[in-house]
């Protein structure tokens, strides 16, 4: 006995497309200290006519990311 395969009719083609695109989407939760410190505000004068923008915190968190996904960070 031969039982045919059922076929399906996509109708609601837009919600099909944006769960395709949503396939490889990959959503990250950072800490809220990370997110509040993110930036440096203060400008302090170290001898180099510079500041640094980003604590350590926020590059380390870059980092880590880097590692995990081991991909190249873009600017």
């Amino acid at each position: 006995m031969h039982f045919k395969k059922p076929t399906y009719r996509q109708t609601n083609y837009a919600e099909y497309n944006q769960s395709l695109r949503d396939r490889g989407r990959i959503d990250t939760w950072l800490s809220d200290d990370i997110i509040e410190n993110w930036q440096t505000e203060q400008r302090s004068y170290d001898g180099t006519g510079s500041s640094p923008k980003y604590p350590d915190s926020a590059l380390m968190a870059c980092h880590y990311l880097r590692i995990v996904f081991k991909q190249p960070l873009l600017s």
